[in-house]
């Protein structure tokens, strides 16, 4: 049988130009990944397999354990791996145990991928092991604006009403040193508001990050009521694939009532369709569960996808010696959170119960 050729590569643009022949989206850019690397704390790369000239890619994030191990992870969002569309599952695996090998010798000990609902949807690897940890969802913007707005929900229609009589307005922006600013302290306050764990407060420079890298992939729309900004959310937008999906975004507690996030969703949704975008993915409730986060973003689109995670333990001898060092709890040893090893020991308060027009913006 054919080997497998192995290539690391830097996460760069000569990386965007090797991709472009996939189905991607913006997760998989270089300028993504970068951005990521902020909020992981750890250094992009990207790593090409080939075999029979076919080739499956996969930018990750090294993150450093001890001098001579590692781990990996993908960047926040959905990444998963691309591969050529001809590749069967067959040859992925081959080329998986190939990569499984390769990051052995060179000291990583796991690999954990966020998958990508749509475009990873119908892989199912045998190396490795994938889980199902619940729904996302979408809306189809090749329908028209009367049946986007028959699968709205009465009380997403109410919303979006009582915003606009309450002169509550949209405006798409560019994303620019300023608006990230503007977006960041509404984030941030929205977080704070229904306790988020630590993780989801994303440094500045982040949002810095992606205006330097992805400024033309960034939709930014703002709800304002007499110039003063009281929601904001941020899209990402991949043309090639016509997909574009929410990312982040929040609502200023004071204006909450108002409900400007609905109006918010209401006018990405009309934009995406305008412009010839072929899905909006909406994402799911926090980490995948049914919560109400779901349960307000079900009021938009009833389609749903699943929300799925890879993991790969690469040295299974390292891997247990780093848990055995955390000492956890029988609980948490039943977790399926991975790796075990970096699972957190403090405990994190849970979000409060609040509004789903609260939650609809972490």
């Amino acid at each position: 049988m054919d080997t497998v050729q192995i290539d690391f590569l830097n996460i760069d643009q000569q990386w965007d130009k090797k991709i472009k022949h996939c189905h991607f989206d913006i997760y998989h850019l270089s300028g993504w990944v970068a951005a990521s690397a902020i909020v992981d704390k750890g250094t992009p790369m990207g790593l090409m397999a080939t075999y029979k000239n076919k080739q499956l890619f996969l930018p990750i994030i090294i993150r450093e354990i001890d001098s001579a191990y590692w781990d990996a992870t993908t960047s926040y969002g959905y990444g998963g791996p691309l591969m050529d569309k001809s590749l069967s599952d067959t040859e992925a695996d081959y080329m998986l145990q190939a990569v499984k090998e390769r990051l052995f010798a060179k000291g990583c000990v796991s690999l954990f991928m966020r998958l990508h609902p749509i475009i990873n949807k119908d892989w199912i690897p045998t190396v490795g092991k994938a889980l199902t940890h619940g729904l996302t969802l979408m809306s189809d913007l090749s329908q028209s604006e009367a049946a986007h707005w028959s699968e709205t929900q009465n009380r997403h229609r109410r919303g979006i009403k009582k915003a606009i009589k309450h002169n509550v307005v949209t405006k798409i922006e560019r994303l620019t040193k300023a608006s990230a600013l503007v977006f960041s302290t509404i984030y941030k306050e929205t977080m704070a508001h229904v306790q988020a764990d630590q993780y989801y407060f994303f440094d500045d420079d982040y949002f810095f990050n992606l205006l330097e890298n992805l400024q033309d992939r960034i939709l930014l729309i703002t709800a304002y009521q007499d110039d003063t900004p009281i929601a904001s959310a941020i899209y990402t937008l991949c043309r090639e694939s016509g997909i574009m999906q929410f990312h982040l975004g929040g609502t200023c507690g004071a204006y909450s009532h108002l409900q400007p996030s609905k109006l918010i969703t209401h006018t990405a949704r009309s934009w995406g369709r305008e412009n010839n975008y072929h899905i909006l993915h909406l994402g799911g409730g926090v980490g995948g569960a049914l919560d109400s986060l779901y349960e307000y973003k079900k009021g938009f689109s009833s389609q749903e996808l699943l929300f799925k995670t890879y993991r790969l333990i690469i040295n299974p001898d390292k891997y247990a010696k780093l848990v055995a060092e955390r000492r956890l709890t029988p609980d948490e040893s039943h977790s399926d959170f991975f790796p075990l090893y970096r699972k957190p020991t403090t405990t994190v308060p849970a979000a409060k119960t609040a509004p789903a027009e609260a939650l609809a913006d972490i």
